[in-house]
């Protein structure tokens, strides 16, 4: 049995993710101060799920693969003790190493939300691991007593950066890691950007609505210092087919899903924590709620032949859609007038203006009913995007 579950981690751990966009905020940078780790992820591993676990501690949820059909790896959740982890993939570390054991982060984060309450546990985790650990990342944590960090790990150490302790209240991180080999890894142009949608924030302005609604959204690029956004709903894009190049943008071909995970203040109940969820494509993919007291809803679990799901609509509107060249570049080119319009009918605008309905809503009334009567207005405006 051991030997088959080692074979399937390999098999797994070729799909981890490859690339991903990452904040750690501090509860003195959030409106109501409650501390959040934001993940957008890019992944080989396209389709995923959300699901519940249950451990000695208590109940976690959490970001599956669907083709880890055991639920060995998990990509980003939280626990009912308010612990909440994410992480991003670093490609600057581990020079010079060998070694086969490699890729092990799904399979630490699992064992984080299972067995850890603090950052102060994640930490005793993290030191008892045998050498190498096989992991080269950046894992964003906070729990329910006001921690929020950064760990940047490799396969011998490890090196925190403290959200609290940040002159501007958060950390930011994408594939490389500053504890790395300089000037090497990915996503500089993507830090770039979203450094520049962070920087005119100011304390206390940011809400689950700006970060998971709007932010993983952006259509600025960083580089080029254009909002397509901005210039698709004054109907201003620079192409008159309607295409951009997404390659460089924060949410882009390969993003499967993007996890807000907000915490709780100190001496809030731990069991609110709130994984805010876009399963798919974020563009395509409504913003909902997932806590550790409720089953997950059928709509943001694994997709079956009989069974329809958010994600399984935000797959086939990306490939016929949001994607529709079929041509050597066809995961570069993204097709604005789908998401955003110069008169607000965009898929994405539409998701935005029910999102801004329901969240404060689900904040303060945590009702299943609530969650599934927002889940089923979305896969409308999922099933009219289709059928247009």
């Amino acid at each position: 049995m051991k030997k088959l579950l080692t074979t399937l981690l390999l098999l797994l751990a070729t799909t981890q993710a490859i690339a991903c966009t990452t904040a750690v905020l501090s509860g003195r940078f959030t409106k109501n101060g409650r501390p959040m780790i934001w993940k957008l992820r890019d992944t080989e591993a396209y389709d995923n799920h959300m699901q519940r676990f249950e451990s000695p501690l208590g109940y976690y949820v959490g970001l599956v693969n669907d083709s880890d059909t055991l639920g060995l790896q998990v990509w980003g959740g939280h626990n009912s003790h308010g612990f909440a982890i994410m992480n991003s993939a670093s490609f600057n570390v581990n020079h010079g190493y060998t070694g086969d054991y490699i890729d092990q982060e799904g399979v630490l984060m699992k064992r984080a939300l299972a067995e850890c309450r603090n950052l102060t546990e994640f930490e005793a985790l993290l030191n008892a691991l045998p050498r190498p650990m096989g992991l080269a990342a950046h894992f964003g944590v906070i729990d329910a007593e006001g921690g929020a960090a950064f760990y940047e790990v490799n396969n011998e150490t490890w090196t925190k950066f403290d959200a609290n302790e940040a002159p501007e209240g958060y950390v930011l991180r994408t594939n490389f890691s500053y504890t790395g080999t300089e000037d090497e890894g990915y996503g500089y142009v993507r830090l770039r950007c979203a450094a520049n949608l962070f920087t005119p924030l100011k304390p206390g302005e940011v809400t689950v609505e700006l970060l998971g609604s709007r932010l993983s959204r952006s259509m600025y690029h960083g580089l080029m210092e254009i909002d397509y956004r901005e210039l698709a709903e004054e109907g201003q894009l620079p192409s008159r087919s309607g295409f951009v190049d997404s390659d460089d943008l924060i949410a882009r071909y390969d993003t499967s899903s993007m996890i807000l995970v907000e915490g709780v203040a100190k001496g809030e109940n731990p069991e609110l924590t709130t994984s805010w969820v876009e399963i798919g494509q974020p563009y395509l993919s409504p913003l909902i709620p997932v806590w550790t007291i409720n089953e997950i809803p059928a709509e943001l679990q694994r997709a079956t032949p009989d069974r329809e799901t958010i994600a399984s609509l935000a797959k086939q509107l990306k490939r016929e859609k949001l994607y529709p060249l079929r041509t050597v570049e066809e995961s570069r080119y993204l097709y604005m007038p789908l998401i955003y319009r110069p008169d607000g009918t965009g898929l994405a605008q539409q998701l935005e203006a029910l999102e801004a309905e329901y969240i404060p809503r689900l904040q303060a009334n945590h009702d299943p009913q609530l969650q599934q009567e927002m889940i089923q207005k979305a896969l409308q405006l999922q099933r009219h995007a289709l059928a247009k």
